[in-house]
């Protein structure tokens, strides 16, 4: 039942939106965001199935902030509830996450180091300052449960690249590679291999709307590969979904 509920809410926001009316609206500082979709992958490792997101988030400037969560529909206990903040200029950007996630009884307030991972992410928007839809990222955890097996920080770190063309029908098109950097004598959280490794190649395409300036709905679909994914062959996901923003 809960995966026809999906179904029928991703077809009526893809073909019901076709019909909207784009209108341009007053933008404002603070936003939120709901979402479904048919599973949450990040940085090539797939947390959940079925899901649902919301987020709610704070821009004025170049500052940024927000909360965003995730959880599983069905079987499936996961859940997550992140925090960041950000501040970009000139296309440079620096950000500040602390995220949250569990397979069993979510422990939010539990001892930080064993339930939370820190991490500081520091890139360039090359789209910024040119017409170039490029953007280069790197991540480093900083503290919480990310630990090597003598209880030192790991410091897991993460380099990602996208290239993020609009097409003239107004599809959105992003090539994502992804890349971790993990060590041997911590437990891995993106791939199988220590040292260096391609963790993520992803082709995402995606069309927002506008419904008469009540919504914006974004349908999307995505191909993950993770060849170094914790699977004896890596890992492979389709993903599809929509997302409602306010």
């Amino acid at each position: 039942m809960k995966k026809l509920l999906f179904t029928a809410l991703f077809a009526v926001s893809f073909f019901g939106a076709a019909d909207a009316q784009e209108t341009e609206t007053e933008e404002s500082p603070l936003t939120f965001s709901l979402g479904v979709s048919s599973g949450a992958v990040w940085r090539g490792a797939q947390c959940a199935g079925l899901n649902s997101s919301g987020s709610v988030d704070f821009a004025a400037g170049g500052f940024s902030a927000g909360v965003e969560a995730v959880s599983a529909i069905g079987k499936d206990d996961y859940t997550e509830f992140d925090l960041y903040a950000a501040y970009s200029i000139s296309g440079a950007f620096v950000s500040l996450y602390d995220y949250c996630w569990t397979m069993d009884k979510f422990e939010y307030f539990g001892p930080y180091k064993d339930y939370h991972y820190l991490e500081l992410g520091v890139g360039y928007d090359f789209s910024e300052l040119t017409d170039v839809p490029l953007s280069v990222s790197f991540n480093m955890m900083l503290a919480g449960a990310n630990k090597k097996f003598n209880g030192d920080q790991a410091h897991s770190s993460y380099l990602e690249i996208c290239y993020a063309p609009s097409l003239s029908n107004g599809l959105d098109l992003a090539f994502t590679l992804g890349a971790a950097i993990e060590n041997k004598d911590a437990e891995l959280m993106y791939t199988k291999k220590d040292g260096f490794n391609v963790a993520e190649i992803k082709m995402e395409l995606s069309k927002t709307y506008n419904l008469k300036n009540f919504c914006t709905v974004t349908p999307s679909a995505a191909i993950i590969c993770n060849p170094t994914g914790l699977e004896e062959h890596g890992l492979t996901f389709f993903v599809g979904g929509v997302s409602f923003g306010f």
